[in-house]
């Protein structure tokens, strides 16, 4: 029997289904190519809160996938702090502590390449998600620090998170051409 390479751990499998949704009906023809490039193409992996970037260079072509994660929910939050802290030690992060979080699995905010697919899950994108549950699997503590668990903690800290998208209904066409200090506009006549 071998063992997976990714997502052997039930924290790894978490960000694993995100490549490999249970829900699918049919084979997803791209993700032997992706586990391939996880395992050789992937360098250069940066992580900064919730958002993870990685170089895929493959023979004399490079792609830059981006991820970002969903926020954790601030209940679940605090629930797990108070299982492990805020800065939990990775043995602190038991099958236990895992099951306060089952309910809400990581969720896919964003995720984006260079290449030229124009897909959201273009083989790029997919590779980056199989090492991110590598990662993960080696350090649980990446899967908490990827959906902003410090930050879903932190109560003093003002929320940061700037809308994607702002919909129409929430601009006023009659001020949306005023700036400050401009003369009135005429209406005709």
């Amino acid at each position: 029997m071998t063992t997976a390479e990714f997502g052997y751990t039930r924290w790894g499998r978490d960000f694993l289904r995100l490549a490999e949704p249970t829900r699918i009906s049919r084979p997803e023809p791209l993700l032997p190519r992706a586990r391939s490039l996880a395992r050789h193409a992937v360098t250069d992996v940066q992580v900064e809160d919730r958002l993870l970037r990685g170089t895929l260079v493959r023979g004399g072509e490079a792609s830059v996938a981006y991820l970002e994660f969903a926020p954790l929910p601030r209940e679940i939050a605090c629930g797990v702090a108070e299982r492990t802290g805020v800065h939990p030690a990775p043995a602190a992060l038991t099958d236990a502590v895992h099951d306060t979080l089952a309910a809400h699995p990581p969720e896919l905010a964003v995720a984006d390449c260079s290449c030229r697919a124009r897909t959201e899950r273009c083989v790029h994108v997919l590779a980056l998600l199989y090492e991110t549950a590598r990662r993960v699997d080696e350090d649980p503590r990446l899967a908490l620090s990827l959906r902003g668990f410090a930050a879903a903690v932190d109560q003093d800290a003002p929320s940061t998170e700037v809308p994607r998208w702002i919909p129409l209904t929430a601009l006023d066409p009659a001020a949306f051409r005023a700036f400050p200090g401009a003369p009135p506009q005429s209406t005709g006549g």
